[in-house]
This record gives C-alpha cells, structure tokens and sequence, in this order.
C-alpha cells in the first residue's frame, strides 16, 4: 500500500487503526516473541541496576493504583510500570536494535505494550498484534533517518520509540484512525533525549519515558485531547523540526513489508556500534605472546560508530560510560572476556594488559565501513601484521542470532535470578499468545521473585 505524500500522517494511523483486524503471518508473530524474550531477559539482567531502582522509588511514591506489573515488583498505573519497565529494560544497553531507524525499539515498545495491555485487560495475541503495529509504525517514521537524527544529537530510541510506544496502545484502546493521528501527534510533540547524555542514566531514561509518554498520548487522544495531525507528512514537522537542514526526510508509508523481520539482537552488553569491533577483535584470537608482540592496533569503524564511541580515551570511569568506549570494548574482546553484563560493574574489572593494549590503539572512521561492519589490523614485532574484516556484526539480518543463541543470552540473564525456573520461563515466554496462554502468569511470576 502506498500512500499519497499529503496522507501520510492519514495512511499511518489508519494502519494503527486496523490492528484489530490484521492477521499477521506466524514468522512475524515469532519475531515478536523473540523482541519479547529479548526484552524480559535484559530487564530481568538489570535487576541490581542504581537507575532502574531510583526511577521505581520515585514512581511509587505517586501512588498509583493500577494493575500493570512492575517488573522490580508490585503493579502501578499504566503510565508508572511504562515508565520503570521501559527505563529497567535499556539500563544494560543488551536490548534490540532497529538499524534503519538507530532505535532500541522493544525497550520503550513492550514496556508501553505490556503496561497498557494489562491495564485494558487485552489478551497475549492482541498485545503481540498491537506490539507489531508499534514496531511498524516507528519503522516507517524513522526508516533512513536514524543515522541523521544520532548524527545531530538526538538519540533515536527517545525519538522514534515514542511513535512505537503511542501507537501500540493506540491500538490496545482500539482507538479509530483520526483519533490514533492525535495520540501520534501527543506523542511527537515529546520526541527528545540527547545523545550528549549516553553514559548516564539518562540514556536508559529516554526509554522509560518514551513507554510512558506513549500510554499517556494514547490515553490524552482517547480522552478527546487533539494534537497536530499532519506531523508524519514529509515537511510536516515533524522531520524539518529534529533534522533542520533537511539533508533527510520521512517518505510515504509502505505497510506492504515487515520490517521486524530486519531487527537486531545484540550478541554483547555494549553499544550496538562497538559490536563489529568486538566481532573482529574476537575473532582475531590473539595469544598474550601475540598482544605482547603488538605494535598498533588501527580500528577502522563507520562515520557514527566512530563519532559515538570511537572518539572515547579508553579508560572509562564507570561501567556506564564502558559501554560507549570503542577502545575499551575492542580489548576487553582481545584479552578474551564474553562482553556480557558482568564485564560493565562497577568497579570495572582490572586487569593491566587492557590498557596496555588501548595505548597502542587508534580509532578512525572509513569509507567501507557501515553501521554494522569493521576492521582491526594488528601490526607486530618481527611478524606479518594481521587484518580482520567483519562485513556484518552478529545479531544483524545478514547474521542473525538464532533462537538458540537467545536461549544462551537469556541463560544467563535470567538464571542468577530466576535458578532452575529459567528453561520453564524461556518456554512460557517462547509461546506468547499461543497455546499455552501463560505468558503474562510469567512476567508476574519472575517479578515477583525480583523483588524478593
């Protein structure tokens, strides 16, 4: 379906409007699943994390009653659990990647999805259905702009992740198309969150409150509250507003494709950006004769990787600001840890040949190199330098991370907390809307226990 320019804002929240009657393929609905899964797991891995307990504390003290599940424990308001979910599920930077749109798409999306499903009592398939709706919707917003929004410093997650969130409860009230335009318009008034604040807590934030502005725009357009609806059109506003020099723009709506069938799971508790990197360091397997003998170590990485992460000095004081740190990543990955959660605590693990290897690193952007790809070359003592090419990352469309590996991540996030109940959970959680229908019965089992 391809919609005129003028009714593009139209053609969008008339496909949020059709969720109820859209019967989506099986291989969609498993990629829900598998964004769910994703989800649980790296939420339930941030269990220990300072930002998500704060934003929790201060959430209860509005002393909202509700019905949606926190994860931390205990329920809220929809718009509370949003916010603490959301916010829980991006702390460890392990969460999934839309690349065309540079967005961390199921942090704010099923934290919004969740929270608001249970609030109007929708079932497991509805909130998979109206899970997908967001996903698509956000896709087709922020198809080709990501790089261009990161690039000016606004960080997509909070941009884009806001649409999704909107239109995915938009689709849980079953709200008609000119309502569900001003629960987008609501929400696209709020798009914000700054680059300049990755390594904080605030990054984590945006998410959360992309969940919640999103349940809140849905409810403000069911209310009768109206906004701009002509926003999503390309000049509309939308776009002239977050990339003013209009180097890029949204382009019509084409609901013909999934594009969640191109999402990307991360392999590594780092920035999506590192990950190429990683990908080469590891598979370079450097010896320590090797790393003792190494001259350089030249990381050749995208324009964006390079200006996120690859600009960093190598020595991060925190294990939030570890996770944007090219250099560091890349030797963490050299000296052979598995860059996963436990490699980003604080304080972060010492070891001296990491920044022995950093000292001999330099960082720099090149022109084959895209979002996904990288290169280290390794020049040595009395040997013939080494060069490693990494086309795509794993995790991304052209190297997927199958359901055994998310089995493996979901292991280990989850087992510490969850102990012999963790296959049980992954397989409850692996049906979502199917047969089983205990989906939900998990989610509030498991928070349960992280609040024990």
């Amino acid at each position: 379906m391809k919609a005129d320019v003028v009714s593009n804002s139209r053609t969008i929240a008339q496909f949020v409007a059709e969720t109820r009657t859209r019967r989506p393929p099986e291989a969609v609905l498993d990629a829900a699943r598998m964004c769910l899964v994703d989800w649980v797991a790296v939420a339930t891995g941030a269990q220990g994390e300072p930002v998500g307990r704060v934003v929790r504390d201060v959430a209860s003290r509005w002393n909202a009653q509700g019905r949606s599940t926190l994860l931390l424990g205990g329920a809220s308001g929809a718009v509370g659990a949003a916010l603490c979910n959301g916010t829980l599920a991006h702390c460890l930077d392990f969460d999934d990647t839309y690349v065309k749109a540079n967005t961390h798409t199921s942090a704010p999306l099923w934290a919004a999805t969740l929270a608001m499903g249970e609030d109007v009592g929708a079932s497991e398939r509805e909130m998979l259905c109206a899970f997908l709706t967001g996903f698509e919707v956000s896709a087709r917003i922020g198809y080709g702009l990501g790089e261009a929004v990161t690039a000016r410093g606004f960080h997509a997650t909070g941009v884009f992740g806001r649409l999704a969130a909107a239109a995915a409860c938009a689709a849980l009230m079953k709200l008609e198309t000119r309502t569900a335009q001003h629960a987008l318009g609501v929400a696209a008034t709020q798009a914000s969150g700054l680059v300049g604040s990755f390594g904080t807590m605030s990054k984590p934030f945006h998410a959360g409150k992309a969940a919640m502005d999103g349940v809140l725009s849905a409810q403000l357009a069911a209310a009768g509250f109206e906004a701009a609806t002509h926003l999503f059109d390309p000049g509309g506003g939308f776009d002239t507003a977050i990339i003013q020099d209009k180097a890029v723009s949204i382009t019509p709506a084409d609901f013909s494709s999934w594009e969640i069938l191109g999402n990307s799971f991360k392999p590594y508790a780092a920035c999506h950006l590192t990950h190429p990197a990683i990908d080469a360091a590891r598979e370079l397997g450097l010896t320590a004769a090797d790393m003792a003998r190494a001259k350089a170590i030249r990381i050749d990485v995208g324009a964006l990787a390079h200006q996120v992460t690859g600009e960093k000095s190598g020595a991060p004081p925190g294990p939030m600001e570890a996770k944007f740190d090219l250099k560091y990543c890349v030797a963490l990955a050299l000296t052979g840890r598995p860059i996963s959660a436990a490699d980003f605590v604080d304080p972060l693990p010492e070891d001296p040949r990491i920044p022995d290897l950093v000292d001999k690193m330099t960082a720099a952007s090149h022109p084959a190199c895209g979002y996904a790809s990288a290169a280290i070359e390794v020049v040595f003592d009395g040997a013939p330098a080494r060069r490693i090419h990494i086309p795509e990352a794993k995790g991304h469309p052209g190297n997927p991370m199958t359901w055994d590996d998310m089995r493996a991540k979901f292991e280990g996030l989850v087992e510490p907390v969850a102990g012999a109940s963790t296959q049980a959970i992954f397989d409850s959680l692996r049906d979502f809307g199917g047969e089983s229908g205990s989906g939900l019965k998990t989610i509030r089992m498991l928070s349960a226990a992280l609040n024990d």
